[in-house]
């Protein structure tokens, strides 16, 4: 799933223009960061998130042996 379609299914709860007007932004803005492909910025996702009581976390993974990585690779590609 996509993270425009997961933040659209949060905004049709609330309404767009209700949401918009939340986040203090036009609706047609809010509109075409929804959609699909449309490579929404990473504030706006924070500022929609904050809006409905989320908060995006990222965290650093456990370290990879990239050795092992590479070995796997290459058996695969073999």
């Amino acid at each position: 799933m996509s993270i425009e379609k997961e933040l659209r299914e949060l905004v049709r709860k609330k309404g767009l223009r209700q949401t918009a007007r939340e986040l203090g932004i036009n609706s047609g803005s809010l509109y075409r960061s929804i959609m699909n492909g449309s490579n929404v910025g990473l504030d706006r996702v924070r500022a929609i998130l904050n809006l409905f009581g989320y908060e995006l976390k990222i965290s650093k993974r456990k370290e990879v042996k990239l050795e092992q990585s590479k070995s796997k690779r290459k058996k695969e590609v073999s």
